[in-house]
């Protein structure tokens, strides 16, 4: 297992509250959601910055605290974005003390110092944005503190937690269960059922992206080395030209499909 300069897949934007429900229609006039349609709107991370504090900068009566925080978000993304974590992780402790949206705030943070190779800080945040998740994310942070625990070599908590989001998932049911197995897999533990496990995440809509990651580094474990390559490769062109901020947040997940690749390619 690599040491702790393991991070976090990016979080999923469809457990982002919608930026639509913030920006409102064009106008002619500077508010805080003409500023946020820009940053959203920014091909560079530096403009996004640059319109989202601008936004920041308005009148505090104009600025609701959903809009706050989504500025404050695209500033974290372009930190991120130009590799700067640790500025990045200040920026998502101010979104946290906003009081809305406070579980995506420490999920933020804790990718954060995960991508800075703080595995401890980095579960503790994702542990406050699971206790304090609504109960449409709390699979997906669940899932995500249980890949940090595995990252980290805690076994035991990985899985306990896999199973906690496993029951409250839904779309992901299937990609949780196959991630379960994974971790049993990896630290030479039966995995009960795998073959259906397999197959249900095969036919999933789950299968696509990190499903594919999960279905090739399976395969490898089990000694399926063509089957693995072939998901293996898709995984890694699927994310060959993704941004700065999201390579460093599932770094480890493309080492180790890389490492597999190239055992399998040394036949």
């Amino acid at each position: 297992m690599r040491s702790k300069e393991v991070s976090r897949r990016a979080i999923r934007s469809d457990v982002l509250p919608s930026a639509a429900t913030a920006v409102g229609t064009r106008s002619p006039a500077e508010t805080p959601e003409d500023f946020l349609r820009l940053a959203l709107e920014a091909r560079d991370p530096q403009t996004r910055e640059r319109h989202a504090r601008r936004g920041l900068a308005c009148d505090e009566r104009e600025l609701a605290p959903d809009t706050q925080f989504l500025l404050l978000r695209q500033i974290y993304l372009a930190e991120a974005d130009c590799d700067r974590w640790a500025d990045a992780a200040k920026i998502a402790v101010q979104m946290a003390e906003l009081g809305v949206f406070r579980d995506l705030a420490h999920h933020d943070e804790g990718r954060a110092h995960a991508a800075l190779g703080d595995l401890d800080r980095a579960i503790a945040c994702q542990r406050v944005a699971a206790r304090r998740s609504p109960p449409a994310r709390r699979s997906f942070h669940g899932w995500c503190l249980g890949t940090l625990q595995h990252f980290d070599g805690d076994v035991d908590g990985a899985l306990k937690t896999l199973r906690r989001a496993e029951r409250w998932a839904h779309r992901d049911r299937a990609l949780i269960r196959a991630h379960a197995a994974y971790v049993r897999l990896d630290s030479g533990i039966a995995a009960p059922g795998l073959d259906e496990i397999i197959d249900s995440l095969a036919r999933s809509p789950a299968r696509e992206g990190y499903g594919q990651f999960l279905l090739g580094i399976i395969a490898y474990q089990v000694g399926d080395r063509r089957r693995a390559a072939v998901y293996l490769r898709a995984f890694l062109r699927r994310n060959a030209a993704i941004d700065p901020a999201k390579i460093a947040t599932i770094r480890e997940e493309l080492h180790r499909a890389r490492k597999a690749l190239a055992d399998i390619e040394s036949d």
